[in-house]
């Protein structure tokens, strides 16, 4: 029971570090609290401690912003951060808290691409669905966050869509897959791997929508969270896994490149296992990333990175890489997600090394350390696994 209460506290730590879009208010906004019960926790996710709670139509002074939370002040003076999908904001301290749908914009004009998009009350799936749209419907995107849009309707409704299927146009007649013309002046870069799927945003959730060969040549245009935006030889522009897109110091790449990255499926793994054992005993430290020091997920992105795999730095966002992996079918190097609080959400991450262990930094006052995955404690706790070597 121990155990259970001290790994609470592993991830919550670096999860932190991820939550650099903070907006600060100058002025205090008034808002009000649409659910019936408002968890207010330390700070903003889900991983955060809870310290109060908010019930439906409290009053609220909204100090600050993060992806999708706000820092607000209690009418008792408390100070915590709530979910702002059910924080409603008003320019008057009386006004609705459902004012939404009135916000006036003059937002970048766009389209939908699906046949039916899910608009949510907040920037993830974790929201609720709110309504819905429909292909070729026309929006009005007012801001984005992650690989999410949030838009406004034609018949007036706000809420938050999937970029990968909201498509901008400089003309409002334009063709919603302007993608594949996108001029670009990237970084030159190889495929590494047979075949690589190529999605249309930077996560294993988005849609396939072409692929790419082992030795293609292609262009880096942007990058987001291990994952590169890239234009193919044949125009065509989508996401890969940064894992298997290999950068050339020159332009023209040498026939040689694919080889000497290819060369290493084998050794990455190894490189990997010896650079996590060379850290064992090395304390735990909130939002440390090495080299003396780490916490769960400053581990992995230290060591990954070490031997060219660039992963987002906090466990939440490392869980959007790569590719998943049975329980059953784990291999060494394969990263390993845990649910420390029973929430679902991922809180912790560590490195199989085989043999039913994994090497991870668990909590405050530890040190990292070799486990076993096989006891029920870490088994009840498993939220997922990801390939990316």
């Amino acid at each position: 029971m121990l155990e259970r209460k001290v790994a609470v506290a592993v991830c919550a730590t670096s999860i932190g570090l991820a939550m650099a879009s903070t907006i600060s208010f100058a002025d205090e906004k008034q808002a009000i609290v649409t659910t019936s019960t408002l968890n207010i926790r330390s700070g903003p996710s889900t991983d955060d401690s809870i310290i109060a709670k908010a019930y439906k139509g409290d009053k609220l002074e909204v100090l600050e912003s993060s992806n999708g939370w706000y820092k607000v002040k209690l009418s008792n003076g408390k100070i915590g951060w709530g979910s702002g999908a059910y924080i409603s904001t008003s320019s008057n301290s009386g006004g609705s808290s459902n004012n939404e749908t009135a916000t006036p914009s003059s937002g970048t004009k766009a389209v939908i691409t699906t046949s039916t998009l899910n608009i949510r009350s907040g920037p993830s799936t974790s929201y609720s669905v709110t309504t819905k749209a429909y292909k070729g419907d026309s929006a009005e995107i007012l801001e984005s966050s992650n690989g999410w849009h949030k838009i406004k309707l034609s018949n007036g409704k706000i809420g938050w869509g999937s970029g990968a299927y909201i498509s901008t146009s400089s003309n409002s007649g334009g063709s919603s897959d302007n993608e594949t013309s996108t001029p670009s002046n990237g970084t030159k870069a190889v495929i590494t791997t047979s075949t690589l799927n190529i999605r249309s945003g930077p996560s294993t959730s988005y849609s396939v929508t072409t692929k790419a060969y082992k030795g293609d040549s292609v262009e880096i245009l942007e990058s987001s969270n291990g994952w590169h935006k890239i234009k193919l030889s044949n125009g065509k522009v989508g996401w890969g896994s940064a894992a298997y897109i290999s950068t050339s110091i020159n332009n023209g790449s040498g026939n040689d490149n694919t080889e000497n990255e290819e060369s290493i499926p084998q050794d990455k793994v190894q490189a990997v296992l010896d650079l996590a054992k060379a850290q064992l005993g090395k304390p735990y430290a909130w939002g440390a990333e090495g080299p003396n020091s780490f916490d769960c997920s400053g581990l992995t992105y230290y060591v990954y990175g070490k031997v060219g795999i660039k992963l987002p730095r906090v466990s939440r966002d490392q869980y959007n890489v790569g590719s998943s992996v049975n329980y059953s079918s784990l291999k060494p190097g394969d990263l390993l997600f845990s649910s420390t609080d029973g929430s679902g959400n991922i809180t912790h991450v560590g490195i199989y090394i085989g043999n039913g262990e994994m090497i991870h930094s668990p909590k405050p006052g530890d040190v990292i350390q070799r486990t076993n995955i096989n006891t029920s404690y870490w088994k009840n706790a498993h939220a997922g696994a990801k390939r990316v070597l």
